[in-house]
């Protein structure tokens, strides 16, 4: 069957732009001037291309507008704010970091969720042994373990949320983070009680991207080990590289999971460690021949999803776990490698009429293509 594009355009089109989007389709079908009538801004992939896929594959690599990147950030330092007060008057000292998509520029909605860490700093638990070693000096034991001082944040941070949001959902249901959305809040805000960790590595390098995060599991409870920063310095990094290139190509394989009718459950993280295993030199690409980065995902993801035994052992940036931890990934990696694949023919079939009769040319039509 093949994909409706105009269909997938259009749903991209809101996740970035907001529900103006059919307004704004419907304007440009009259021939009208869509911003006076939305204030909708048009966004430079829309005049790339000559057809709705290759339009779709360009705009789903590129970075959300930074001005609705800034209001998912605004809105975190409202709560962050809101929090740093009630816990300041209730003697609980806390630090705060953002993590996940948003400060990493993957994101691809325009009202996309934010993660506030809430690092109670009363307390740091370290790897003793190293500590001992490279004769470090932390302070004395501490009357209550990290669980203990973790849920009395927890509980302090719900009664702060509920009394300063009242007209806003405060969900406390979960087992790591408190969610809150409505009322004011123009994003979904996920606040995480943690507290800080120095590893033996943190303990030598002094670097922010090698000190441990533990989050409060509520349901247990206990806490799991994190590492963040140093996912996103290594996913950072891995951008850097390929001058970009790793980021578009996460944003797209991001978005056509969003947009197909399959259920794949690889997770944002998932995706973007999957990436940061591909090669670099295909990474990088410059702006014009953007489309070679779907060659580039389509060769990288057929090559894991034919040695089952070796992707399962690639392990995410931070070395925390592996990838392909469950079962039902691989195959999720499967259905999205199908989902690149047919991109892919689509958009060389329209560069190249003689794909259609020899499929080894979509790879070569596509990795020629410039789009300026």
């Amino acid at each position: 069957m093949a994909t409706d594009y105009s269909k997938r355009l259009g749903r991209m089109r809101e996740r970035r732009q907001g529900s103006d989007s059919g307004i704004v389709n419907l304007a440009e079908g009259m021939g009208l001037a869509s911003q006076i009538l939305t204030g909708y801004t048009k966004e430079a992939y829309q005049d790339r291309g000559k057809t709705e896929t290759t339009r779709y594959a360009l705009g789903a690599m590129q970075a959300v507008d930074a001005e609705y990147t800034n209001v998912s950030i605004k809105e975190g330092d409202r709560v962050r704010s809101q929090l740093s007060n009630g816990l300041y008057y209730s003697g609980i000292s806390v630090e705060f970091e953002y993590q996940g998509s948003v400060p990493l520029d993957i994101h691809i909605k325009r009202h996309s969720d934010i993660d506030l860490l809430v690092l109670d700093s009363r307390f740091v638990t370290h790897d003793a042994a190293a500590a001992m070693a490279a004769g470090i000096q932390y302070g004395p034991s501490l009357p209550k373990t990290a669980v203990q001082y973790l849920l009395e944040l927890r509980g302090a941070c719900e009664r702060i949320l509920i009394n300063a949001y009242p007209a806003a959902d405060v969900d406390t249901s979960g087992a790591k983070s408190i969610n809150l959305s409505g009322g004011s809040l123009q994003r979904k805000v996920d606040v995480v009680p943690s507290h800080w960790h120095d590893s033996a590595t943190y303990q030598r390098s002094g670097q922010k991207h090698d000190r441990v995060v533990q989050i409060l599991d509520n349901t247990v409870p206990t806490t799991i080990s994190n590492a963040p920063f140093l996912h996103m310095k290594r996913v950072n990094d891995k951008d850097a590289v390929t001058g970009g290139g790793a980021k578009k190509v996460i944003r797209f394989l991001k978005t056509l999971k969003a947009d197909c009718d399959q259920d794949i459950s690889l997770s944002s993280y998932d995706i973007a460690s999957l990436v940061w295993h591909f090669n670099d030199r295909g990474l990088t690409q410059p702006a014009y021949r953007e489309l070679a980065l779907i060659a580039v995902a389509q060769a990288q993801l057929n090559a894991m999803c034919r040695d089952y035994a070796g992707t399962c052992q690639l392990v995410t940036p931070d070395g925390s776990r592996k990838i392909i931890d469950e079962p039902g990934k691989f195959l999720s990696l499967q259905k999205l490698s199908a989902e690149v694949d047919a991109i892919a023919a689509d958009i060389a079939k329209e560069l190249d009429p003689l794909v259609q009769f020899l499929p080894d040319r979509i790879r070569p039509a596509l990795e020629a293509a410039s789009i300026w």
